[in-house]
């Protein structure tokens, strides 16, 4: 199996050896939709339909390219995720639904195994993935109701990160790190044989939980933060069935990342 590997590896470098060899480094810049999915969520029915999110990413990255076709590079990006939810269930009119929503804010961390066609012709193919870590900097929940006609309860960005307990200190409801993957593929724009853009379709998503040990009991503090009417007002983490917990969660993200690269050095 070992050697299988090392043969597979070795004939997809000979397979996309032909780019420029040397130091490379780029900017992107990664509109997506944004979502973030757990089955608790979605057993509230109406009262939290998803609603179609925008998120991004955006950053630079250095690589260094081992042969003429495979290299590796380490980014640095902001990525903005979250997920808009609608109370349908609140009012027959959509106008006057009850709206809310959870954003996220990372600073992302990827390290990611690169693969490029030939550079001799104006279009060549562009292929990266791998891990990355995302390190929580911003979580805020923001809701508007707009069913309560003349008691309307309007509340943005409440800092989920600074949720109080009655017993002390904060509630752990997004975890500070959470580990994913990112698979970008696409082609690439040879400006010059140094020069590329790049147009990839992005695909990433987290593979351990965003939420923390306290998702399952924070609502409620949350909620008092809505006041006049807290208890007129969703849970932001609702716990399903009263099981005092939460099942997994996961930040997926999918869109259209743009960018450029230059590479400096190598040459045949």
């Amino acid at each position: 199996m070992r050697n299988l590997s090392l043969l597979a590896l070795f004939l997809m470098a000979a397979q996309f050896g032909f780019a420029q060899k040397g130091l490379e480094f780029g900017v992107t810049f990664t509109p997506a939709t944004s979502w973030i999915i757990n089955d608790e969520d979605f057993a509230q029915g109406d009262e939290m339909d998803l609603q179609a999110t925008f998120g991004y990413n955006a950053g630079a990255h250095l690589g260094i390219n081992f042969t003429e076709g495979m290299g590796l590079q380490v980014g640095l990006n902001l990525s903005q995720q979250g997920q808009n939810y609608i109370n349908k269930a609140s009012s027959s009119n959509k106008d006057e639904m009850d709206v809310y929503s959870r954003k996220l804010t990372y600073v992302r961390v990827p390290v990611l195994l690169k693969f490029n066609g030939s550079t001799e012709g104006s279009f060549t193919s562009y292929f990266r993935f791998g891990p990355h870590l995302d390190f929580l900097s911003k979580a805020v929940y923001n809701y508007e109701e707009n069913s309560g006609a003349a008691l309307r309860v309007d509340r943005e960005d409440i800092d989920l990160m600074e949720v109080e307990k009655l017993t002390g200190g904060n509630y752990k409801i997004y975890n500070d790190v959470v580990i994913g993957a990112t698979l970008e593929m696409g082609g690439a724009i040879n400006v010059d044989e140094n020069m590329k853009i790049l147009v990839l379709f992005h695909l990433s998503g987290s593979l351990t939980n965003p939420e923390g040990e306290d998702a399952y009991s924070a609502g409620y503090s949350v909620a008092n933060q809505l006041l006049p009417f807290p208890s007129t007002n969703p849970s932001a983490f609702p716990d399903d069935a009263g099981s005092a917990s939460r099942g997994t969660a996961y930040n997926v993200m999918g869109g259209l990342t743009v960018g450029l690269t230059y590479t400096i050095g190598g040459g045949e």
